[in-house]
């Protein structure tokens, strides 16, 4: 059965701070063997998001890393909704201005798929779904990996942490498609008023209302949220095979780095949108802790049944925030051969 480190969020002494608690976890989840170049994957959120990892989480990781002989290198991957990650230069300069930077973290950050998220290398994973999935360049030719997810939820797979990040945070452009091409959409004659919001949101050109063109559409259902017509309708389908493919696709940046993964699980500021959203809502749930693991199947569950513990009574789980299941993803991923749910705390 997997160990599962918790820290939690209710210890208040002095000596019990978050780097403090970074520090203690590590030595039992670090893959850093000297001379490794380590990637520490993160979400530095969109600008105006406030409630995404702390550059200081960061920091203390990249430290620990470099006592322990490795080369750090901070990555995130670019995106494929419009906002300040759908490109690399982009990406950089949000981060920055969300205080993630070289001299706030200690260590350089490099988008992982490239200029325009076209940098990739294919992994075969033989799934149900997916046969294979382009990992980002960056991550698949780095030695071991930390990867510091903030569990919150998410409107497409209910919750994110440890196995969306890989399923999808570690991608490129063309994996990310592959994970969201079963919601391309269609539209609504009938409802659609053609006032411009879908078109304005979607980077592909793809839509001319009321037309969708599926050659360009990356399904990824920016334009569903932005129609306030509710004239744009995913498959009825989608968000099931959507989270089946996110489970499945973590499985590649675990074989791109043979395992050698260890996975930090921030658990405050738990909103109901992604760090993808240029803002933050008002959290569901108080916060938990830090939970670290080397398995991302074990460590998620960990988290859910910790938020689902603290969750207010009249909100029942996290699945009530969206409707959205969050164990769809987490079955697939564990089905085709990333983690175990099983888990025990220890210490």
């Amino acid at each position: 059965m997997t160990k599962i480190i918790f820290k939690d969020a209710k210890i208040t002494k002095p000596e019990d701070n978050q780097p403090e608690q970074v520090k203690k976890i590590f030595p039992y989840i670090s893959p850093v063997r000297e001379g490794d170049i380590v990637a520490i994957k993160i979400h530095p959120g969109e600008y105006g998001n406030t409630t995404h990892v702390r550059p200081v989480v960061v920091r203390t990781v990249v430290d620990l890393v470099i006592e322990a002989g490795g080369i750090p290198f901070v990555t995130d991957t670019t995106t494929l909704y419009k906002g300040m990650k759908l490109n690399a230069a982009d990406l950089i300069k949000g981060a920055a201005m969300n205080g993630f930077t070289h001299a706030s973290m200690n260590a350089p950050i490099i988008v992982a798929d490239g200029l325009r998220g076209g940098d990739g290398k294919e992994i075969r994973i033989n799934g149900e779904a997916l046969e294979s999935i382009t990992v980002a360049s960056a991550i698949a030719e780095a030695d071991s990996m930390i990867v510091i997810s903030h569990g919150k939820g998410h409107p497409a797979s209910g919750f994110g942490g440890a196995v969306k990040h890989l399923g999808m945070g570690c991608l490129d452009r063309a994996g990310k498609i592959k994970v969201h091409e079963v919601g391309k959409p269609s539209i609504d004659p009938e409802k659609c008023i053609q006032c411009g919001d879908c078109v304005e949101v979607c980077p592909w050109g793809a839509i001319t209302p009321p037309e969708i063109d599926h050659s360009k559409c990356c399904g990824e259902l920016s334009c569903a949220d932005a129609c306030q017509q509710e004239a744009i309708i995913p498959p009825p389908d989608a968000p099931e095979k959507m989270q089946k493919r996110l489970g499945e696709a973590a499985l590649g940046p675990i074989k791109a780095l043979k395992g050698r993964i260890g996975y930090i699980n921030w658990v405050y500021d738990l909103t109901p949108g992604c760090d993808c959203f240029n803002f933050s809502g008002e959290t569901f749930v108080e916060d938990i802790g830090i939970l670290a693991g080397s398995d991302p199947v074990a460590i998620d569950a960990a988290t859910l049944d910790l938020i689902n513990e603290r969750m207010k009574p009249d909100a029942k789980s996290i699945n009530h925030v969206w409707g959205v299941n969050p164990w769809v993803h987490i079955e697939a991923a564990e089905k085709i051969g990333c983690g175990k749910r099983k888990y025990e705390f220890g210490n």
